[in-house]
């Protein structure tokens, strides 16, 4: 029978974590976490959970999460934010999955359906997302990137049934304080790649990820959450282009 490690990296999660702890034990042999400096109860419902996990200052998302995996002893390793949650149809595979692995793949898709603002968009390009996020351990690693990282593995991928649940933004606060992280550090991307932008490149990006995102992937047939979330993404992307701008002219925060 295989085994299981529920992979995470987190900060001030104490809203979330209960949920994702309760989603988690169904399946999970092991919990590793590795905290960034909660100040929150995080870490508390982490020991209650008996889970393994270290603190560590905040390096980038891949090697944080390249740390975390250092800490899984299961033979399969899954990571999940703290806000998404596998489904009970998700679980009874990882269950089941458990019981006898497929010979033939070292790494798994997982299928993502996204919650914003507590809606299911099913429209917009939200859905279906299919993101790799389970492997055997040892058999892959997360290069290093300032935002966005994506996992790498060596070998044939396959994918599991059910869903996990994305709940990923509860506020409009909450979407403007991430995009103040998230820009900045995908500016800084861009920037070290040696991208180049202008002012009206900045507002043609932000104007095509609306029109894109609202009208030809029907974003608006979510109504107002549809609509939110393609004037949202339009703009974080004139934010995350103006700010690439800045450093191209030599303007720092």
């Amino acid at each position: 029978m295989a085994t299981i490690s529920a992979a995470l990296i987190c900060k001030n999660e104490e809203s979330n974590l209960p949920a994702w702890l309760e989603a988690v034990h169904t399946f999970a042999d092991q919990i590793a976490a590795v905290d960034s400096g909660s100040t929150d109860r995080t870490t508390e419902l982490l020991d209650q959970a008996g889970a393994v996990w270290e603190q560590r200052d905040f390096t980038g998302y891949a090697d944080q999460r390249n740390h975390c995996a250092s800490l899984c002893t299961s033979e399969w390793i899954i990571f999940l934010d703290a806000d998404e949650r596998p489904d009970p149809e998700l679980q009874a595979e990882l269950i089941r999955f458990k019981q006898a692995p497929p010979p033939n793949c070292t790494a798994y898709e997982l299928s993502y359906k996204v919650f914003f603002f507590g809606r299911f968009l099913r429209h917009g390009g939200f859905f279906p997302e299919h993101h790799l996020r389970m492997y055997k351990r040892g058999s892959a690693t997360w290069p290093q990137r300032e935002v966005h990282e994506r996992l790498e593995v060596s070998g044939p991928v396959g994918r599991l049934a059910g869903y996990v649940e994305h709940h990923s933004y509860n506020s409009i606060a909450d979407y403007l304080i991430r995009m103040e992280r998230y820009s900045a550090q995908a500016a800084e991307e861009m920037h070290a790649r040696g991208k180049q932008i202008s002012g009206p490149g900045a507002w043609g990006h932000a104007a095509w990820a609306f029109i894109s995102r609202y009208f030809l992937r029907l974003g608006l047939l979510d109504g107002y959450e549809g609509y939110l979330a393609a004037r949202l993404e339009s703009l974080y992307t004139l934010t995350k282009y103006s700010r690439l701008r800045e450093l191209n002219l030599g303007i720092k925060d």
